[in-house]
């Protein structure tokens, strides 16, 4: 019976220590992903700090041990301006040392290297994540990014290539990214453009309650995940997409691609945690300014 008690104690302080809006879920998540994601200085490395910190489930001696590695790499991975916001992003989130510098590498003056009159490299990834580490690092990002970023929005949403006519389709998962984006950078959920962007993101709901890339027939994790987080973002709770995210994880705590397709389950569960959670992008900001490198 005593050992009873202090089960479902543990257990119980295990879930309160989740974040508000977080599902019992997260934790068995988090703790595959610590498992099946070691340090490493890549994009699916950098997001799952970023995961972690969003689950509450990196300690200090892990974040520290993470930043090391992601920073040791930096010079090699940090080449576009949005591989460099994710660096940003997850050092910001580690906690650990100046999230600015990767070494001697300044990553704040790397990424400014990348924008151009408010447009940060070639795609909506670029914009979008060079935006939220300008943020995390309480370095803008500038009105000119913001307004760069609104008027990409095309007939419906966003786009990869953020053309307004033409070329890629307006697609989830760029839209999800410009609404957290432009959010982050202290646009107003009241903000006609975002409001109509959000309208649009609900029109392409699957019949099963969640989102997909350019598709309809299936959820795929991924742009379940970040539509949850669009939405939260913007103030509501989407809890028919939060439903059909949690159904996409399996019993050892990893989420799938699809129900179908496990594909990499890393990405996945990446994206989940931290919209099963109750954080949205960016998870984590610099408590203070940080100085050059």
């Amino acid at each position: 019976m005593t050992k009873t008690i202090i089960s479902l104690t543990a257990a119980l302080t295990a879930t309160l220590a989740l974040a508000p809006g977080a599902h019992a879920s997260t934790a068995s998540g988090a703790s595959w992903l610590a498992a099946h994601q070691r340090p490493g200085a890549d994009g699916m490395a950098a997001d799952a700090i970023v995961a972690l910190r969003a689950a509450n489930h990196l300690s200090s001696l892990d974040a520290g041990r993470r930043a090391r590695v992601l920073r040791g790499g930096a010079l090699q991975y940090a080449t576009t301006a949005g591989a460099t916001g994710k660096t940003i992003l997850a050092l910001v989130a580690t906690r650990s040392g100046n999230p600015r510098c990767a070494g001697s590498l300044d990553l704040l003056r790397r990424l400014d290297g990348y924008g151009r009159a408010g447009r940060y490299g070639r795609t909506i990834f670029d914009q979008t994540l060079g935006m939220m580490a300008a943020h995390a690092l309480r370095a803008g990002p500038s009105k000119r990014a913001v307004s760069v970023l609104l008027n990409a929005r095309g007939r419906g949403g966003w786009n990869y290539d953020m053309s307004r006519s033409g070329g890629r389709a307006d697609d989830v998962t760029s839209t999800a990214m410009a609404i957290l984006a432009a959010r982050a950078a202290g646009v107003s959920r009241h903000n006609a453009t975002l409001r109509a962007g959000l309208r649009w993101l609900r029109t392409q709901r699957t019949p099963a309650g969640g989102f997909a890339l350019g598709r309809r027939d299936r959820n795929e994790a991924n742009s379940t995940a970040l539509a949850v987080e669009a939405a939260r973002a913007m103030g509501s709770r989407d809890t028919r997409a939060l439903a059909a995210l949690r159904s996409l994880q399996r019993s050892g705590g990893a989420f799938q691609f699809t129900r179908e397709d496990a594909g990499s389950r890393v990405l996945a569960t990446n994206d989940a945690l931290v919209a099963l959670a109750g954080r949205h992008l960016p998870v984590a900001v610099a408590r203070t300014k940080p100085g050059g490198c």
